[in-house]
């Protein structure tokens, strides 16, 4: 449990504080992160990267109670930044072909996994083969619960690319998950 004394400890840079925070909410940052990424090493990496932010900003926490969801907040925007800048990196490094995208009119992302035995962690195998914009997107709007709006300034993409992104995510999932042979009900 995180109290107020920690809190201030971290303000004033007691590592015995920084570490239990850090104990506190690497479970709440790593989830966030490797929805995020690719791979461990780059959920690791946006994961310090966010505790930093974290402990630069400790001091503007108005409520404890609050913490989960405040660190929650801290971690996908320092992860979408971390994407931003790869993204930016793997642009300048390679040839890309512009896609014309579609106006893609239904866009509601909801699979039903009721009926199926697969796990939690089975299908965060598959969100992570989705090619990087698409997982973003997926994770912001389907699992984070953000607008296309808001996805469009976020990752610097028109709304109707958010919803194209949306659109071949639920296509691409549910390709997958035929393919491995789960029933699914997406709609």
């Amino acid at each position: 449990m995180i109290t107020n004394l920690i809190i201030q400890g971290c303000i004033h840079n007691d590592r015995k504080c920084q570490r239990l925070l850090y104990e506190y909410c690497f479970p709440i940052m790593m989830r966030v992160c490797k929805r995020y990424t690719i791979n461990e090493d780059e959920a690791v990496e946006s994961m310090n990267a966010s505790f930093l932010k974290i402990l630069k900003k400790l001091d503007t926490l108005k409520d404890i109670q609050t913490l989960p969801a405040w660190v929650k907040q801290i971690t996908v925007n320092t992860s979408i930044d971390y994407y931003r800048a790869k993204k930016r990196y793997s642009d300048r490094n390679r040839f890309t072909i512009d896609t014309e995208y579609s106006n893609v009119q239904n866009t509601h992302f909801n699979m039903d996994f009721t009926e199926s035995r697969m796990d939690s962690s089975e299908i965060f195998r598959l969100i992570q083969q989705l090619p990087d914009t698409t997982r973003e997107v997926l994770n912001l709007v389907a699992i984070d619960g953000y607008s296309h709006r808001e996805v469009s300034v976020k990752l610097n993409i028109s709304e109707e690319s958010s919803r194209w992104h949306l659109h071949r995510a639920r296509k691409l999932m549910t390709e997958k998950l035929e393919k491995n042979n789960y029933t699914v009900n997406a709609r």
